[in-house]
């Protein structure tokens, strides 16, 4: 009597190759957007940083003596790290809130954005005090 005998095919069938190849390709969409928002997240932190920098140097003017403090507001464009900025610049006059009586003193408050962008994509915001 003869068997026969069934020979074993190796290998994966037409559904297993779908059922990974579908896996895949989710698995990869869902890496490329996580690689795309923390590229975005990067870019704006950067912004940010450069933003509250440009924020700084221009109060560090007023309170070196560099720029004489005018009560009011002011706007205008400064260059950092190759991109232009723009600012708006607020002084005003703030009494200090303390137990003891304080002479006012001179509040700076500098805003800053992208020149490319509208001015209420505010990137950095920085305050300063001068004493009279």
């Amino acid at each position: 009597m003869t068997h026969r005998r069934r020979a074993k095919t190796a290998g994966f069938t037409l559904i297993e190759v779908l059922v990974a190849l579908a896996i895949l390709g989710v698995t990869l969409g869902a890496l490329v957007k996580a690689s795309s928002e923390h590229t975005r997240n990067t870019h704006y932190l950067q912004e940010r940083t450069l933003a509250h920098w440009v924020g700084q140097n221009l109060v560090a003017r007023y309170e070196a003596g560099l720029s004489v403090p005018e009560r009011g507001t002011a706007t205008g464009t400064v260059r950092q790290a190759g991109q232009d900025w723009e600012y708006r610049l607020e002084i005003g006059e703030e009494l200090p809130e303390a137990p003891l009586e304080l002479p006012p003193v001179l509040r700076i408050e500098v805003t800053v954005w992208p020149a490319s962008g509208p001015a209420t994509d505010v990137r950095a915001r920085v305050v300063g005090y001068l004493l009279p």
